[in-house]
């Protein structure tokens, strides 16, 4: 209601004493996230350690990639791609993570950096069931954006896997 009505200042003090109080809610941390974001206040990194270091283990990924999806659709895509890069670092055969990344910049639409991302995606050496979902993605980018060309590349690249 704080931020509906514009009273920013009482919803970061709630949201404070809320992130206190329960410390280890990915959803709670989610809107303070949120809320700052909107402002377009500093410290957000500050906040996501602090976030990381009160939620269980478990959340962690959930919260670094709800967190850069929120720093990509804020207008902030460097630092969205430094969460999901870092991520992906950890956990290289994550191909959801690769998907969800995938999404953000094909929102974005930067041609070369999708195309290199999907060609680092679809280098991994996993099981084709795994890889079909981003092979399949790539396909239909490439039959959208891109020529015959790319999309006899992607379809000869999807046989040698």
């Amino acid at each position: 209601m704080y931020e509906r009505t514009g009273q920013q200042k009482l919803a970061n003090e709630l949201l404070e004493k809320m992130v206190k109080k329960f410390k280890n809610s990915c959803k709670v941390w989610m809107h303070y996230v949120q809320n700052l974001l909107k402002q377009n206040s500093d410290g957000i990194q500050s906040i996501v350690n602090r976030a990381l270091l009160s939620l269980p283990r478990s959340k962690h990924i959930k919260f670094i990639t709800q967190t850069a999806i929120l720093e990509f659709k804020c207008g902030l895509p460097d630092r969205g791609r430094t969460m999901f890069e870092g991520v992906l670092r950890e956990y290289p055969k994550r191909t959801d993570l690769w998907s969800v990344y995938l999404d953000q910049e094909i929102r974005l639409g930067d041609p070369e950096v999708i195309r290199s991302l999907f060609e680092r995606a679809t280098s991994l050496s996993l099981p084709l069931k795994r890889m079909k979902a981003l092979f399949k993605k790539y396909l239909e980018y490439e039959m959208s954006h891109g020529d015959e060309e790319r999309i006899e590349h992607v379809k000869r690249k999807a046989l040698e896997a």
